[in-house]
């Protein structure tokens, strides 16, 4: 009888400490993502420009791979318009209602 109580116990010690790491894992990824979003407005922020080309949109918000960095443009509430030789341009929604 012991040994089964021994084994409940161990077995929701051990549920429960995976729990906590996966949870502080999760937390650190979705932290990067909302930090990305943040950093992806602010630099269409940028009273300088309407619209930025998805090149240089990468060289400053490294580490993503394209897909990935549209995704965040979007959640930013960027979209997406096409330039002169069909480069790839990123706006906000905001600033870019006449081109809508």
């Amino acid at each position: 009888m012991w040994e089964f109580v021994a084994a409940v116990i161990v077995a929701a010690l051990t549920g429960y400490i995976t729990f906590r790491i996966q949870e502080e894992r999760l937390k650190k990824e979705l932290k990067t993502e909302f930090m990305a979003e943040k950093v992806a407005k602010d630099l269409l922020s940028n009273d300088k420009w309407t619209k930025r080309s998805f090149d240089e949109i990468k060289k400053r918000l490294g580490g993503f791979e394209d897909d990935e960095l549209r995704k965040i443009l979007v959640r930013a509430g960027a979209v997406r318009f096409e330039g002169p030789d069909n480069k790839e341009l990123w706006g906000l929604i905001s600033k870019n209602e006449s081109s809508l």
